[in-house]
């Protein structure tokens, strides 16, 4: 004898779908937010490590006379390989070993030489742009006993919300953008911000 089940396959209904959709709606609106701050305190974190590393590449340009044109002098450049007088190759060498920056900072450099200049670069650096500080000349004559360097966010609020800058003293300054959202940074930081934390 053959038995035939009348059981109905059932899927979800409507009102289930809309449940589900809408707890998924509520998650992500809770974690968006966090990850939009996650992503910036890495951008400003990374920023803070890159002039942590020119600062260290100038004290070493400055102290081992790395040109060697025997004058104790900080340089205005990050440059290239093969480019002498610069941190990514202080002797001219074109030899990656003696660089002292990594050719990630090649194109993160804003250098317009306009005094209020955007940071807008070819290439950023975690959402940050580089560039030679205003507060310390820029003349190719003048002997170079301190230097500056500052990194600006290239969307404020975006990929940050602060300005940094560094100088001889070695301290990391920052500043508060009060720029509106996604407006490009000014690197706004001096010799006159704060110490960042």
């Amino acid at each position: 004898m053959m038995r035939t089940d009348n059981k109905k396959e059932q899927g979800f209904t409507v009102i289930e779908v809309l449940v589900v959709a809408a707890i998924i709606g509520v998650l992500l609106a809770l974690s968006i937010p966090q990850l939009i701050k996650a992503r910036i305190s890495a951008n400003e974190a990374n920023a803070r490590k890159a002039l942590q590393t020119l600062r260290d590449a100038e004290a070493e340009y400055f102290h081992q006379d790395l040109d060697s044109d025997g004058i104790i002098n900080y340089t205005n450049r990050i440059g290239s390989l093969g480019e002498a007088s610069t941190l990514r190759d202080p002797g001219g060498s074109g030899d990656e070993g003696d660089s002292l920056v990594d050719s990630s900072f090649t194109n993160a450099v804003v250098d317009d030489g306009s005094p209020s200049k955007n940071a807008v670069c070819s290439d950023d650096k975690a959402g940050y742009c580089i560039s030679w500080s205003e507060d310390i000349p820029t003349d190719l004559n003048t002997l170079r006993v301190d230097f500056g360097w500052e990194a600006s966010m290239t969307s404020a609020h975006k990929t940050g919300r602060r300005d940094y800058a560094v100088y001889g003293d070695s301290v990391i300054r920052c500043t508060v953008t009060g720029l509106p959202i996604d407006t490009p940074g000014n690197f706004s930081a001096t010799r006159a911000s704060g110490a960042c934390d």
